[in-house]
């Protein structure tokens, strides 16, 4: 292994520690899964990432996160008819 690879390997660790002590000592701890799973995401973690961090499946972190956009398109779709109809 190349010094470069070990340095990004490192980093990573460092990276899902520091991720970790945010869900868990901070007031995201008691946010829900799919908050903690957003924030996990914007900071780039893959969804395998995600769900290591919170003990969870990768598949309910793709569901819960789907769902989540499905419901806002929704909400979306009913305040341009409520618009509409006014």
């Amino acid at each position: 292994m190349s010094n470069s690879e070990i340095d990004n390997k490192q980093l990573s660790t460092i990276a899902k520690t520091l991720a970790y002590l945010c869900i868990t000592s901070t007031d995201m701890k008691d946010q829900s899964l799919l908050d903690k799973a957003k924030f996990l995401r914007t900071l780039g973690f893959a969804d395998k990432d995600v769900a290591a961090l919170l003990n969870t499946s990768e598949n309910s972190i793709r569901v819960l996160i789907s769902l989540s956009k499905k419901s806002k398109q929704k909400k979306s779709k009913s305040k341009t008819h409520t618009k509409e109809g006014q």
